[in-house]
């Protein structure tokens, strides 16, 4: 950050440096949650896309595929989070 963004930010009053420091979380978790879709399209399509896409649609295999990875991912990490949220509460 460079002098003149410090001194900006340093004028703000209590109100404004809360608004912007809830902004900026709420961006972070966007960029955290498009990374971790992005992230799970290429592992799913790396696994379940096998073919050439010429009709512009999946075939039926492809989809069933696709959809059981997303699936699976998804109860992985809602597995991984009731694990941590027990191991907080202990």
């Amino acid at each position: 950050m460079d002098t003149q963004t410090q001194l900006d930010i340093a004028k703000l009053n209590d109100a404004d440096r809360k608004e912007l420091t809830q902004y900026l979380a709420n961006e972070a978790q966007k960029s955290n949650i498009q990374q971790t879709v992005h992230g799970l399209a290429d592992i799913c399509w790396k696994k379940c896309i096998t073919g050439k896409i010429s009709s512009g649609r999946l075939d039926h295999s492809e989809e069933a595929c696709a959809q059981n990875c997303v699936e699976r991912w998804m109860d992985t990490n809602f597995a991984v989070l009731k694990h941590l949220e027990t191991l907080r509460g202990q």
